[in-house]
């Protein structure tokens, strides 16, 4: 006589999971599976913004780049705001980004007259969808070539 014959004599009786056990486990599992997808749309949230911040801190470190190859009688005081659409071509579509450029160009104080200029540069993206934390600010300062008086 086999084991299970034997056991199914003695009145041992087998026992699986019951309809309820199993709705209990289901909405479990579905329970977790919203928090992992709550999750998952969070964090796509925060790399969208990561990624317009790494653009706007191109698009800032560009604009900076163009200021300081100008000579330094070139730049005149100022403070201007230019909203920019930045084009980034990825896998044959193009992704266009919208930020806000603040350029301000002014005089820095020094003993005497001013031979120095500092350069501020702020890069914000417009997409207030996504989590960025804020614009991008580059700062940097000019000094004139000519001589003075020590």
């Amino acid at each position: 006589m086999s084991e299970w014959t034997k056991a199914t004599k003695a009145g041992a009786t087998e026992r699986g999971f019951t309809m309820l056990e199993t709705v209990i486990a289901l909405f479990l599992a579905m329970v977790m599976g919203f928090g992992a997808i709550s999750l998952f749309l969070y964090s796509v949230n925060y790399n969208a913004g990561a990624s317009d911040r790494a653009r706007a801190l191109a698009l800032a470190q560009r604009t900076m780049e163009t200021l300081r190859a100008r000579d330094y009688l070139e730049l005149a005081n100022s403070d201007s705001t230019v909203v920019v659409t930045d084009y980034a071509a990825a896998a044959g579509t193009t992704d266009r980004r919208t930020f806000t450029v603040r350029t301000a160009i002014g005089d820095y104080p020094l003993v005497g007259a001013s031979r120095q200029k500092a350069i501020v540069v702020t890069v914000t993206p417009t997409n207030n969808k996504r989590w960025t934390g804020g614009g991008v600010t580059l700062r940097t300062f000019r000094a004139s070539t000519e001589m003075g008086s020590n």
